[in-house]
């Protein structure tokens, strides 16, 4: 089975202006390119996927090229756009399933996203994996690709949820320790480290 993951990287410039009260436009910045290696280095290494950096950044783009991804660039800069835009070019070149992973999701490793893959359905089916509050959605994968509309926005997990019965494509939610912090906000960062300071004190 063919499964592209379609990772999704705005503008560095753009990026995390929920964090604007807390890190200025530079440290922003670099902290979305520092996510972004890693990102981009950590799905480098899972070949049972192919990976299709979506961004209108020539940096972030440069970046992906550099480490042997496929890029497309972003016309529209609004995600869920851009996702649909970038959906029809995976499956025009063979894609049979497609997974969207953040760039900003802090645990991520390369096990974490083979468990994505393995949860995936093998007929038709959608994954959904929740942030750590149960309402968003940190990544997915659906089979057949075009089963459902991008939904990523403010309760994206019950949109997408109640999308797929509604068409009857089984769901199966996928909660994982790795997957579950994304970055959005100081609260975020804060309970993220906090997390990092528990696991090193035990």
């Amino acid at each position: 089975m063919s499964i592209w993951l379609l990772i999704p990287i705005k503008r560095l410039e753009r990026s995390k202006s929920r964090m604007a009260s807390a890190l200025s436009s530079s440290a922003r910045q670099r902290l979305v390119w520092r996510l972004a290696r890693r990102t981009l280095r950590v799905v480098a290494r899972v070949p049972e996927a192919r990976p299709l950096v979506i961004s209108a950044d020539l940096r972030v783009l440069a970046l992906a090229r550099s480490l042997g991804l496929d890029t497309y660039f972003d016309v529209w800069e609004e995600l869920n756009r851009a996702l649909k835009a970038a959906r029809r070019y995976a499956v025009r070149h063979g894609a049979e399933a497609i997974g969207v992973l953040p760039v900003d999701l802090l645990g991520l490793t390369v096990e974490a996203v083979r468990d994505l893959i393995r949860a995936g359905f093998s007929d038709r089916g959608l994954v959904l994996v929740p942030d750590r509050w149960g309402r968003g959605t940190n990544a997915l994968l659906v089979r057949p690709p075009e089963a459902i509309s991008f939904r990523f926005g403010p309760g994206s997990l019950e949109a997408f949820r109640s999308q797929a019965e509604a068409v009857g494509l089984p769901v199966r939610i996928l909660p994982h320790e790795a997957l579950a912090y994304d970055l959005d906000t100081p609260a975020d960062w804060a309970a993220w480290r906090a997390r990092q300071a528990v696991r090193k004190a035990d």
